[in-house]
């Protein structure tokens, strides 16, 4: 399910230059939309064939556009079935309107990208930070095992040694929340 979105995330900035350019050919929307289905690559030509097959079947164009936002857990597909909506309403270029909202797409796509990569040193510097306390005392362990002993003999060591592992739970979890970046 996650891939099928994804590739319909990264082939809906394509399929709105291709209704784009059908427009300005002169094309009508079914027009366009019919070509999106035949053209585009796989699950969005499925889920426009799904919409203009509709269209067809009598439904009408508003509800078959929300039908295809209901199926498709898109936030930019809904963004583009709104604004197709309100330009059937309000009128306008349309397909300079599809341009625009493709683009915004693209410069989206890109924008997270460079998070993943700018967060990825932030997460592996979590995944250091937390292996490495239990690295060193395994390192320590093997190396003078009466140096670790006291830790777990002595009721100071102990409270120590659960302080510490509640100071790292809260530091894992502040980096987490660091590096997590929703776009």
């Amino acid at each position: 399910v996650q891939t099928r979105q994804k590739k319909i995330k990264e082939g809906l900035p394509d399929a709105l230059d291709l209704m784009s350019r059908a427009l300005r050919a002169g094309h009508a929307f079914l027009g366009a939309l019919q070509m999106v289905a035949d053209e585009a690559p796989e699950p969005v030509s499925t889920e426009f064939r799904i919409t203009f097959d509709e269209i067809n079947f009598g439904v009408s164009t508003q509800d078959a556009l929300m039908n295809l936002a209901s199926r498709v857990p898109s936030t930019d597909l809904r963004y583009f079935v709104i604004a197709v909506l309100i330009q059937r309403d309000t009128g306008g270029n349309l397909s300079e309107l599809l341009d625009n909202i493709s683009r915004i797409m693209r410069e989206r796509m890109k924008f997270a990208g460079t998070i993943r990569v700018l967060s990825a040193e932030g997460k592996l510097s979590a995944w250091i930070l937390g292996v490495l306390p239990f690295a060193l005392a395994a390192i320590i362990n093997v190396l003078n095992p009466d140096f670790m002993a006291v830790l777990g003999k002595e009721p100071m060591g102990q409270q120590m040694v659960g302080g510490a592992l509640v100071m790292m739970v809260i530091g894992i979890f502040w980096l987490w929340r660091i590096t997590k970046i929703r776009v």
